[in-house]
């Protein structure tokens, strides 16, 4: 029995399905019993610059809990939004384990990363990351154009559609379908962000920052819209901030001192 298996034997107290391969030979996710929605054994990370090595996560361990929303603190370089990367499957650890609902997932082929970002996490950053290109409703429509074939898009799209006016509207912006990310202001475009990431109702919403680039007021409505939903669709959340007032109105804080959880 390997080690990996072992450990995660020991964690969860329940039997763990050691088969890696399928029927057909092919290979699938380890996988254990559940007790969290998310668990992180023993994350390392380090960075190289001009040859030097430079540790940013140093065995970080921790539980995150289903359907609660989970506030991850710290001063900056503290490692914060690069143990949000590795959670989302972003970026690989150097060691360690990530297990998310069940399954081992920084262990995961590009696919069944690109497959779990799309359709199980939704992402908000604190740059927005839209289109410029593209319409508000167009760029909430993003995901789902990814995701499908041209002709699943094509077949669906009307549905899509009215889910992503639906979403815009409760974030406020049914009068923003038509604009451009130019023609918004820095909170609308948030808004919109959140939008875009829950268009393909994913179980697990990851947000870097979501209110860092936004003033006192606006961030607010931010985080007030974002709660609200999350709430509406039963998400778990994991949201990395600086601000302890945002921290406090979460079920769970882990707090990162320079590398480890404090």
């Amino acid at each position: 029995m390997s080690k990996g298996i072992a450990l995660a034997k020991s964690m969860s107290g329940k039997e763990v399905h050691e088969k890696s391969r399928n029927s057909t030979g092919e290979r699938v996710p380890l996988r254990i019993a559940k007790p969290h929605a998310m668990r992180v054994v023993g994350l390392h990370k380090c960075y190289r610059k001009k040859g030097v090595e430079v540790p940013v996560l140093k065995g970080v361990s921790l539980d995150i809990e289903e359907g609660k929303f989970t506030a991850i603190v710290g001063h900056s370089g503290s490692g914060k939004s690069t143990l949000l990367h590795l959670l989302g499957t972003l970026d690989a650890p150097d060691s360690g384990e990530i297990w998310y609902d069940g399954i081992r997932i920084d262990s995961l082929g590009t696919k069944q990363r690109d497959r779990l970002r799309n359709r199980t996490f939704g992402m908000i950053f604190q740059f927005y990351h839209l289109l410029p290109e593209l319409t508000t409703l167009e760029n909430v429509l993003v995901p789902r154009m990814v995701e499908c074939s041209a002709w699943r898009y094509w077949l669906s799209r009307r549905m899509y559609a009215d889910r992503a006016k639906e979403l815009l509207d409760r974030v406020g912006l049914s009068h923003r379908l038509n604009h451009k990310p130019n023609q918004l202001s820095g909170g609308e475009m948030q808004r919109a962000a959140i939008a875009r990431a829950l268009i393909s109702q994913p179980k697990l919403l990851l947000a870097d920052e979501p209110t860092g680039n936004l003033d006192r007021e606006n961030g607010e409505v931010v985080m007030e819209t974002l709660l609200g939903l999350c709430r509406d669709e039963n998400l778990t959340i994991i949201m990395v901030t600086h601000d302890e007032e945002i921290a406090k109105t979460a079920d769970q804080t882990i707090r990162l001192v320079d590398g480890v959880v404090a």
